[in-house]
């Protein structure tokens, strides 16, 4: 017996290892996922500059640019800050994050409160970041609360980058020193 072609080998080599892929259930098409990660620290740039840093106890990555975190804590820096600097920090914690990197689109949901340098306190069920225009909405509900005011509102957009809220739908006002 003389040698074995190259073509022949490697038609022998790909039937060998199709054999022992493990095979997915009908109508399985799902991937796992390209990486799942436990205590979680991340740092966003827009172009060379630091816009957010965070942590999550865990995060899956999907090939598709597609994230989720559990117990997450993003801190979104004002213009011009860097890491670790005062002032201009907005702090967004919730239960769960979902969101794409590629689009830069996040739902936070579950006990989810933003924080401003400015001493506000903002509490929601569900929020939307559309990272491109670095703004947030919510239309679960809004509870908030100042240095002297609370407010409720049916619904809110933020503007990170200048820290503006505006409340739609029914809006309650307490002003004065808000105490629980």
């Amino acid at each position: 017996m003389g040698p074995v072609p190259r073509a022949v080998l490697m038609s022998c080599l790909l039937a060998l290892l199709a054999a022992c892929a493990p095979k997915q259930a009908a109508g399985d098409v799902s991937e796992p996922p390209a990486v799942v990660m436990h205590g979680v620290r991340l740092r966003s740039f827009e172009g060379s500059t630091l816009s957010m840093t965070g942590r999550a106890e865990q995060a899956t990555y999907q090939r598709t640019g597609d994230i989720v975190a559990t117990r997450a804590t993003l801190h979104v820096l004002g213009r011009g800050q860097g890491e670790g600097a005062p002032g201009g920090e907005t702090t967004v914690s919730a239960r769960t994050m979902e969101g794409n990197l590629i689009s830069r689109q996040l739902v936070a949901s579950g006990d989810v409160e933003v924080r401003t340098a400015t001493g506000m306190v903002a509490r929601t069920p569900r929020a939307t970041y559309d990272g491109a225009q670095q703004r947030a909405r919510g239309t679960e509900g809004v509870q908030v609360q100042g240095p002297d005011y609370r407010l409720q509102a049916e619904a809110f957009s933020l503007s990170f980058p200048d820290e503006s809220f505006t409340f739609e739908g029914s809006v309650r006002t307490t002003l004065g020193a808000a105490r629980d």
